[in-house]
């Protein structure tokens, strides 16, 4: 197998979580048959501990001879505008050859021939074909993520996608993670996100379970949820506002007291009721210098374990840098919830860690947790309802 880099500098800047990927891959592929081959104008670009990883090392025209890893003054002699010309590692001129069987010359008509060479090489190979390479769907349906899950562990979870480097179901355990956040800019599967969270809290809970509270201004999710799963459908900041503090109200009756005993700590048994669902969609809408609705919940969200609370927020990423340090957005944080970046500008700068938004199809996701860190997610799309 061989894999083949075209310009190192950009793989780091696009995608520098892959460096340390292909680094390993590096160390320790040719035990398993696995060949790179990287290209790059500078040595310089190369981190030392790849760049010995590399047994065998050519050189081109540089453009700045010094530079040479072979031989500076030899390196000065390789003539200028000579596609091909260079060195080899003994420090000998080198001519490379143009990879094309057909006969032909031309450099300028190089992209057939090597159309023609890889076609001749298939139609005379008689040998079995390689596995193809297996790629993240643009698109998955819920319904089709839930019959993949179906029987596993995970369908007893909220699923969320399917992972890039498994390509399986990836679930989020409400038990462990009560809480999530995501960011994502106007398109690019925000509420979407939502309404498949409102579906599988339906498929795992009744409503004697589960209740959930939507807070939605702009009326995303307006007739998506069944009332009897519905508890609170909130458009204005008044309504959120004061519904929001009797919820929490309500759950702060549910704190464990004195009298609790260890098996019931454990068995979380002190308690009866429905878990408490709490949906946010634009939540730079909600959170505004005139108040928080959410706020009332926040003194809760440690606790949410002991008292059944699960919030779920998604909000535009465009401004999100600035908003990090608001009271609900970082406790999320300190409590090293799950966070999930859609597509966004990167000007923004790290949002989730050192993660940052990029270009990206609708539902492309990056998903980091405490227990699998960075994962690359399609996230399962969920239509409104017609």
């Amino acid at each position: 197998m061989f894999l083949f880099i075209d310009g190192w500098p950009t793989l780091r800047a696009e995608f520098d979580e892959m460096e340390y990927d292909v680094q390993a891959l590096a160390g320790r592929g040719l035990t398993f048959g696995l060949h790179i081959i990287a290209t790059t104008s500078r040595w310089m670009d190369f981190r030392t501990a790849i760049r010995d990883t590399f047994g065998s090392k050519l050189e081109l025209r540089l453009g700045e001879p010094s530079d040479s890893e072979i031989n500076r003054n030899v390196a000065k002699n390789v003539p200028n505008a000579r596609p091909g010309r260079g060195l080899a590692p003994t420090a000998h001129h080198m001519l490379g050859a143009l990879p094309r069987v057909d006969g032909n010359g031309d450099p300028g008509t190089l992209g057939e021939g090597v159309e023609d060479l890889v076609a001749q090489v298939n139609h005379a190979w008689r040998g079995p074909e390689g596995p193809k390479l297996r790629l993240l769907p643009e698109l998955v349906e819920l319904d089709e993520l839930r019959s993949r899950a179906e029987g596993t562990r995970l369908s007893g979870q909220l699923l969320l996608g399917v992972d890039e480097a498994a390509l399986a179901p990836v679930a989020l355990d409400q038990r462990r993670n009560p809480h999530v956040y995501l960011f994502g800019d106007s398109g690019s599967g925000k509420s979407s996100f939502l309404r498949g969270i409102a579906r599988e809290v339906q498929r795992i809970a009744t409503p004697k379970q589960a209740q959930l509270f939507v807070v939605d201004y702009r009326r995303a999710l307006l007739s998506e949820i069944p009332e009897e799963y519905l508890a609170g459908y909130f458009t204005t900041a008044d309504q959120a506002t004061s519904e929001l503090a009797g919820v929490a109200e309500y759950l702060r009756g549910r704190l464990p007291g004195p009298d609790v005993t260890p098996q019931q700590l454990r068995d979380r048994s002190w308690w009866t009721g429905a878990e408490v669902y709490v949906l946010v969609d634009d939540y730079d809408l909600v959170a505004t210098q005139s108040g928080n609705p959410i706020a009332a919940l926040q003194p809760l969200l440690a606790q949410a374990g002991d008292v059944g609370l699960h919030v779920v927020i998604a909000r535009r990423s465009g401004g999100a840098s600035r908003a990090l340090y608001e009271p609900v957005m970082q406790t999320l944080r300190d409590l090293a919830s799950p966070g999930i970046m859609l597509a966004g500008s990167p000007e923004e700068g790290p949002l989730i860690g050192n993660l940052k938004p990029a270009a990206a199809v609708a539902g492309r996701a990056k998903f980091v947790s405490r227990d699998k860190g960075l994962q690359v997610l399609q996230l399962a799309y969920a239509p409104p309802t017609v």
